[in-house]
């Protein structure tokens, strides 16, 4: 069998293609057109799409080949069978002939000014690397949960370098499908790469690693589909348990931020358990358990000591420990933000003495 992607689309060499809109399609065709019609409908029409057909079986090649029909900005690739998406995105990259590369997903839909404000961004701020934007969620079968809504709320919230820096181990500070970054960037990282975790979750490490600037624009201009059949949803790699591994084998890479300091975990539920079973797989050792469930002190915690914190007793914990560095770990957002306070309270800094890992 040919595996060798086909050239749907002869390029267009009348095309100013100074933006290049990366879409990756895999079985798309209950979202396919409005995201398709929103990228066509952008103020700034200086762009080229690159779609990736990833091997679909419904009728997302029809609807592709019928936009292509009537704007020659949008090339075509197909892939006659599946590959998956670090494939279809590191193809479709070398593809991209423009200096910046937005990307977008097939469930998603781009604010007309999308493009247009993203890249006006970058050209006046040359020290951004990794530039996002502030989304709205929508579920395409129905109201979005608390738990979206509060995580919409989260990301929103991150806008500046240090924020999103310094939530970087809580989850992925900025929206895959809102990404607008170079293509001498994208070379500089040698694209996505395939592991176990996501591959846009891992893509921001590897630019933190680098000590790469991030910035996002008080924005929507991404609209988020959700809906049954998403990646989020149905692949391995993005369940908690890889998740978890994921910032854990990061976390070691980054040992300017816990190499000589007492390590400790806050929280001993179902994500602390995770976060523990994976920085063992690092091999990272942690000193103790901050735990406020009502064990107590004195007990242990996956055979660690454990320690419960109030206003009463912080003070003399703090006094003898030296150079700590909290790892936070609890689910339930109304006892990490007490214990966050204690923290703060104290004079540790987020990001730098406790980072959230949840």
């Amino acid at each position: 069998m040919n595996t060798n992607p086909v050239h749907l689309v002869a390029r267009q060499s009348d095309v100013n293609d100074l933006i290049s809109v990366l879409l990756p399609v895999y079985n798309a065709e209950q979202f396919l057109e409005k995201c398709l019609i929103s990228i066509r409908e952008q103020s700034y029409q200086s762009f080229e799409v690159i779609v990736v057909d990833d091997g679909s079986t419904d009728t997302s090649p029809k609807i592709l080949a019928n936009m292509a029909a009537s704007d020659h900005r949008f090339k075509l690739y197909r892939f006659p069978e599946n590959r998956g998406i670090v494939a279809a995105l590191n193809f479709g990259l070398e593809q991209c002939s423009s200096r910046w590369i937005a990307r977008i997903d097939a469930d998603d839909r781009m604010h007309p000014q999308r493009l247009d404000l993203q890249l006006q961004h970058m050209l006046t701020h040359s020290n951004v690397d990794v530039l996002g934007c502030r989304i709205k969620l929508f579920r395409h079968n129905g109201e979005l949960t608390p738990g979206q809504l509060r995580y919409q709320d989260w990301s929103n919230s991150l806008l500046s370098d240090r924020e999103i820096k310094a939530n970087i181990f809580a989850e992925s500070p900025i929206m895959h499908p809102t990404f607008f970054i170079s293509k001498r960037f994208y070379q500089s990282l040698k694209g996505y790469q395939d592991n176990p975790w996501p591959e846009d979750y891992d893509f921001l490490f590897r630019a933190y690693q680098l000590d790469a600037t991030f910035a996002k624009l008080p924005r929507n201009l991404v609209e988020k589909g959700d809906h049954p059949l998403r990646l989020a949803r149905t692949d391995e790699r993005c369940k908690r348990k890889a998740m978890f591994h994921a910032k854990a084998h990061y976390f070691k890479k980054r040992q300017d931020l816990w190499k000589n300091r007492e390590l400790y975990l806050v929280g001993s539920g179902s994500s602390g358990k995770m976060v523990m079973t994976a920085l063992k797989h690092e091999n990272i050792c942690v000193d103790g358990i901050i735990d406020n469930s009502g064990a107590g002190n004195e007990q242990k915690i996956f055979g660690l000591p454990s320690h419960s914190l109030n206003l009463g007793n912080a003070a003399g914990f703090f006094s003898r420990i030296s150079n700590p560095l909290f790892l936070s770990c609890i689910g339930v957002e109304q006892s990490r933000v007490e214990v966050e306070k204690l923290f703060l309270g104290f004079g540790y800094k987020p990001g730098i003495d406790f980072l959230r890992f949840i």
